[in-house]
């Protein structure tokens, strides 16, 4: 009898640790082919070959949830997705990683892979929520300063209930000084007075020393301008040296005037050519009929120092005529932003995309505006990865440019970008084919476009592709010759700029600055053209990226 209780004590202890040896040996085999998935995942990842990995990696992930290898093969899951562009599937795997594993080793770097995939998928909240989280986490400088970069592009994106979210939860953080920023900006561009003016003060009470010290002042101003008036200011020259100019544009003006083609009145003052009167006029506008803000078709002459005046005051100016890009430093100066500046830009992005030039060549007169020309030529040119083989200079009284073009021609450059005059286009391009580059292709913006270029450079300027200011339409060119009788191209321009004002609508002090830049933006082309048997043919018509 104890012999056989003895045997079924051995039996019931037997059929009771078998399955417990069984499972722990199942649970070590998965394991162990889990090991060996991921370390071939491994491999495929270090290689750079994403895709491969994903396919090792996937079976630990469904089968093998309960293994040593699932975390980090759940972690480098997510990191091939955003190698392969795949966003959306990174961030579904990277939320799920940070849920389960939230004192993983690779959590802090999970954190950044989720901002930056919600960055690329123009999910501005979520990108700004993850990204402050790993930057207010890590200690790697370099991935810091990348995260920190695209914060900045995204908190001006968001609304004011999400930056109030962010604000609740980063307050603690010194981050929070450019969260806080953006939230009384957008308050403030809102109308919203009294929350702007509250979390302006606490923004400077928390952080004294803050970068955004001079903008704070500047809205606070805005906010304490007062309410807008629906008048624009208009400065002319109509006595003295430019009155002949002045009486053309004139014209433009009391053609809206009579039409009532904008949302505002016009309240129009003579500057009498004059720098000095210039100011004075713009001090009547602002102090006395306190316009919401001033429109300038003068001389650049005068143009500085109404600009420098008006800012100072904290009002907007628009110059509509001018093509110096310079004037955009200024805080609350806009232009159409048809610079020469922006039209080397775009045919330098047409020379590289549609004529596939690759090397290039720069030949400018020495002057303060073409020096600008020629740099943004040739920062558009590096920006794209081609590159910029010579670029090179001369006096503006230089007739012979044996040196500077035999310099260029040693480069073997396959094109010639001329940033100078349209009568220095007409002394250069015949040298340029005396010395050998004859077949070379030449490039230029709106100096190129005057009837004596084709005319006196005859056979040397052929086949020139240049960018200028797109033409406005038949219909908008009738307006012109019906209401003023003009189409000068300063009256055209004139009344250009002046059609773009008709969208600035239910506008405040603080949305003002920002709606003009929007509109003037939105609304800019240009026209590539070409030189064909001594004619301009348009080919092709661009805007600014």
């Amino acid at each position: 009898m104890k012999k056989l209780c003895l045997i079924l004590l051995i039996f019931l202890g037997c059929a009771y640790l078998q399955p417990k040896i069984l499972k722990q040996y199942e649970a070590e085999f998965a394991n162990e082919k889990a090991v060996v998935l991921f370390e071939k995942g491994q491999d495929y990842f270090n290689k750079k070959s994403y895709a491969q990995a994903l396919k090792q990696f996937q079976p630990i992930i469904e089968k093998y949830k309960k293994s040593d290898a699932f975390e980090p093969a759940l972690y480098l899951t997510a990191f091939c997705y955003y190698k392969l562009n795949l966003f959306e599937k990174a961030v579904s795997t990277g939320e799920y990683f940070v849920k389960q594993f939230p004192n993983s080793k690779y959590y802090t770097n999970t954190l950044s892979l989720l901002g930056e995939s919600y960055y690329n998928l123009a999910q501005d909240y979520q990108a700004s929520f993850y990204l402050l989280k790993f930057y207010t986490t890590t200690k790697d400088t370099s991935a810091r300063t990348k995260a920190f970069d695209h914060i900045l592009k995204t908190l001006p994106e968001l609304s004011i209930s999400q930056l109030e979210k962010l604000h609740r939860t980063f307050m603690a953080e010194p981050v929070d000084e450019h969260i806080l920023y953006h939230l009384a900006q957008l308050e403030a561009r809102e109308g919203k007075k009294a929350e702007a003016e509250r979390d302006f003060n606490l923004l400077l009470r928390r952080y004294p020393r803050t970068t955004y010290k001079f903008e704070v002042e500047e809205y606070k101003r805005f906010i304490n301008l007062g309410a807008t008036t629906g008048r624009a200011g208009v400065l002319l020259p109509l006595s003295g040296k430019f009155a002949e100019i002045g009486k053309e544009l004139f014209a433009v003006v009391k053609a809206f005037e009579k039409e009532k083609l904008l949302p505002f009145s016009l309240h129009i003052l003579d500057t009498k050519s004059d720098p000095i009167e210039a100011i004075i006029a713009a001090q009547k506008l602002i102090n006395e009929l306190q316009v919401d803000f001033l429109i300038a078709p003068v001389s650049s002459r005068e143009a500085f120092g109404i600009c420098g005046f008006a800012d100072g005051k904290g009002v907007p100016t628009f110059l509509p005529i001018t093509e110096e890009a310079r004037f955009e430093q200024i805080p609350l100066i806009f232009t159409r932003k048809e610079n020469r500046e922006t039209q080397a830009k775009i045919i330098a992005d047409y020379s590289i995309f549609d004529l596939g030039i690759k090397k290039f060549a720069i030949l400018y007169t020495d002057d303060e505006n073409y020096r600008d020309i020629a740099d943004a030529f040739a920062q558009e040119v590096i920006k794209n990865n081609r590159t910029v083989v010579a670029n090179i200079s001369f006096s503006a009284d230089s007739i012979t440019l044996k040196y500077q073009i035999m310099a260029i021609k040693k480069m073997e450059p396959e094109a010639i970008f001329l940033a100078m005059s349209s009568d220095m286009i007409i002394n250069t391009s015949p040298q340029i084919a005396y010395y050998g580059l004859e077949d070379i292709q030449l490039l230029g913006i709106k100096t190129f476009k005057s009837e004596k270029v084709p005319r006196l450079g005859e056979r040397y300027v052929e086949g020139a592709v240049f960018s200028t200011p797109a033409e406005p339409d038949s219909s908008l060119l009738k307006i012109i010759d019906n209401e003023i009788g003009s189409t000068t191209e300063l009256a055209k321009r004139f009344f250009e700029g002046l059609s773009l004002l008709k969208g600035l609508k239910d506008y405040t002090r603080t949305t003002l600055p920002r709606q003009i830049d929007e509109i003037t933006k939105e609304n800019q082309a240009f026209d590539i053209y070409k030189i064909i048997n001594g004619d301009f043919q348009k080919i092709a018509r661009r805007s600014e990226k």
